[in-house]
């Protein structure tokens, strides 16, 4: 029969020596090195000659374990805005339009209803000797942004100035100043908003789901499996991979459980450092994970697993092949950490391609 040659030839004989060397280095004990010299046919062999294996070298690097996952461009999930004050709805915005702080997103009974700036909803009226808190403060923050100076301080505490910035505000939304402002009076938001969608009707009962809106700055959101929620840490620095080619970084701003499909999915939100000149789209987020620094590697493909468990690398020296039994480390980007008596930097290696 005609010996077969070529690179699939050359890798069946590396796995048959593979079998040979868990024998070898079991005998060689503690060593763990075994020489072999390969076998040159003379000139007068009619046999073909097998090509050189392909080799590569022992470098020092470092590995970082990442995951590409697939996201959307956007502005983020749509936020439900509902209606707390009784009424009747009179006007309503149209998808698309921008509002900042203290612009009107609604109107009931003819009285709009603005947009605050905040992290504290409104859960109570608030008036003159109403007990101090978060939410006086930030009623307070947002009167004094608009220029209602004469309340002083975003103290926390409502006292008669607030409620005589109260009245003034009030009076320029055409509403009765009464100096007190109920749960349904503003629409608390983190900030700047879009309207994404209108589902109300003008004429309906103003109480209960109004609208969506979004903010305004261009974010990433990716759906996460559990084994890969452990690298979408907040704060975590991300690469996302544009459509066309291009690479932005990215932030990790908020990782959140939302419902999708009827289904929870853990959500995470990236905001990007440079969100100039993108479009909306699908785009692939890049995370980080552990990282060995300083390690020595090589392509997972140097590999040879021993029939008695274990591994090994081929080193090439001087035109002379052993063995070298290898402990492996992390894995990642095609490429094992591996330590081992004996190993150094810069020494061939044979691998299967």
């Amino acid at each position: 029969m005609t010996e077969q040659t070529g690179p699939s030839a050359a890798r069946r004989r590396r796995r048959k020596r593979a079998v040979w060397i868990a024998v070898a280095l079991a005998v060689a004990g503690t060593a763990g090195v075994v020489t072999f010299t390969r076998l040159v046919p003379t000139q007068a062999s009619s046999a073909p000659q097998t090509p050189p294996p392909a080799t590569t070298r022992v470098e020092r690097t470092t590995l970082v374990d990442r995951i590409k996952v697939d996201g959307d461009l956007g502005t983020g999930t749509p936020t439900q805005v509902t209606g707390r004050r009784p009424g009747t709805i009179t006007r309503l915005p149209t998808p698309g339009e921008q509002l900042e702080r203290g612009k009107v997103l609604y109107e009931v009974n003819a009285v709009g209803v603005p947009v605050f700036f905040g992290g504290t909803p409104l859960y109570r009226e608030m008036k003159d000797g109403v007990p101090d808190g978060d939410d006086v403060k930030m009623l307070q923050e947002n009167l004094l942004a608009l220029g209602y100076s004469e309340l002083g301080a975003a103290s926390g505490k409502f006292g008669p100035r607030t409620a005589s910035a109260v009245k003034r505000w009030q009076k320029s939304l055409k509403a009765e100043p009464t100096g007190v402002v109920q749960p349904g009076d503003v629409v608390v938001v983190a900030g700047p908003v879009r309207v994404h969608s209108v589902t109300a009707q003008p004429g309906a009962p103003a109480e209960g789901p109004l609208l969506t809106v979004t903010g305004l700055d261009r974010q990433v959101t990716v759906e996460l499996t559990d084994a890969q929620r452990r690298l979408a840490h907040v704060n975590a620095k991300v690469t996302v991979y544009l459509p066309g080619g291009r690479t932005t970084p990215g932030t990790v701003r908020e990782v959140t459980v939302k419902t999708v499909e009827d289904k929870p999915k853990q959500v995470a939100a990236i905001a990007l450092d440079d969100p100039a000149s993108t479009e909306p789209g699908r785009v692939t987020v890049e995370f980080d994970g552990e990282k060995r620094e300083n390690v020595l590697a090589v392509p997972v493909q140097a590999l040879l697993a021993l029939r008695e468990g274990g591994y090994a690398v081929e080193v090439v020296e001087g035109g002379k092949s052993r063995y070298l039994a290898v402990q492996t480390g992390m894995f990642a980007g095609g490429m094992v950490e591996i330590s081992g008596q004996g190993l150094t930097e810069g020494m061939t290696v044979v691998t299967t391609s």
